[in-house]
């Protein structure tokens, strides 16, 4: 220490900045560099993490968004579900039809269940009917057919006149009437499988 105060003051101002070089050199090595290197990890760390944060963001929303569709996917299905009949309601269906035809003052010729075609989500059950009446008669029924809640079409329509007409009875109409019913066993096998 007496030979630092010994020396010119700018000796000593030199002896001071060769030191407290040394020292930054040493705290540089041994304490920044590690310190920087722990920091530019930590960053590297903070953007994965916010990467991860704004993906599991946009994973919520869609998550979101896809529930909302289920749910209208849901309602939609529950809707149709209420036009497609199940197996035990086409009973009730067929008599309905019947009532149909007495009410529209038509008698059935021929009523004929045919076999069931199986498509790839539904079953239609197909009718063939021959009834006899009026023109008028005959759009009352396919008015109030039409106005069933369960589906209903009529293919292969076909009127003819009967021999011996009446005021009641002029026509003859032959057609096939199918109704359908939602194949939810089928669906059940194949989500099993």
């Amino acid at each position: 220490m007496d030979n630092i105060q010994s020396l010119p003051w700018y000796g000593q101002l030199a002896f001071f900045l060769i030191v407290g070089i040394i020292v930054l050199v040493i705290y540089y090595a041994l304490f920044y560099t590690d310190g920087q290197s722990t920091i530019t990890s930590l960053d590297k760390q903070i953007e994965t993490v916010d990467m991860e944060i704004k993906r599991a963001e946009k994973k919520e929303s869609q998550k979101k968004q896809i529930e909302e569709e289920i749910t209208q996917k849901q309602k939609v299905l529950e809707d149709l579900m209420e036009v497609l009949p199940e197996d035990k309601e086409i009973a009730q269906i067929i008599r309905k039809v019947q009532s149909i035809v007495s009410s529209a003052r038509l008698r059935i010729q021929n009523w004929t269940t045919q076999s069931d075609r199986q498509k790839e989500i539904y079953v239609e059950m197909p009718i063939s009917i021959i009834i006899e009446g009026n023109y008028h008669n005959l759009g009352t029924f396919f008015d109030q057919l039409s106005k069933l809640k369960k589906i209903f079409t009529v293919n292969n329509l076909s009127i003819n006149p009967l021999p011996q007409m009446t005021t009641t009875f002029s026509i003859s109409a032959a057609f096939t009437a199918s109704t359908y019913t939602y194949r939810e066993k089928e669906k059940g096998k194949k989500e099993k499988k």
